[in-house]
């Protein structure tokens, strides 16, 4: 167990969160875009589901204003509904179109340490 009470990630939860720091990135670049076009923070925008399986191709429909929101914590992540797994993440929201999940231990500590935005 670690020091918050987690056990620590095997290779296959290590993997799964990376996957998840892809998609994030990639949300990113979509971000970054919306705001060169000069988006209102109401606009809402097609983000890929930042879930851990890398065929996933849902869409979710967010504003920037909720993706911001979403990204306010570095190891919270944007998911459809019912793709969180369990073994390396929670459920902190749930909103009508996406749940936020939160990577908890080592996840917790790897997404944070990939996070784009980390200095």
């Amino acid at each position: 167990m670690t020091a918050d009470g987690t056990r620590p990630l095997d290779d296959r939860e290590r993997r799964l969160a990376r996957n998840e720091t892809l998609f994030r990135s990639i949300n990113e670049e979509i971000e970054t875009v919306a705001f060169r076009l000069g988006s209102d923070d109401e606009h809402v925008y097609e983000f890929l589901c930042e879930c851990a399986n890398l065929d996933c191709d849902l869409r979710l429909a967010l504003s920037l204003d909720d993706y911001e929101h979403v990204r306010a914590n570095p190891v919270w992540f944007a998911v459809a509904t019912g793709h969180a797994l369990p073994e390396i993440e929670a459920i902190v929201e749930r909103r009508a179109t996406h749940d936020v999940v939160e990577k908890r231990g080592e996840a917790a500590e790897l997404v944070r340490g990939l996070d784009p935005r980390n200095p």
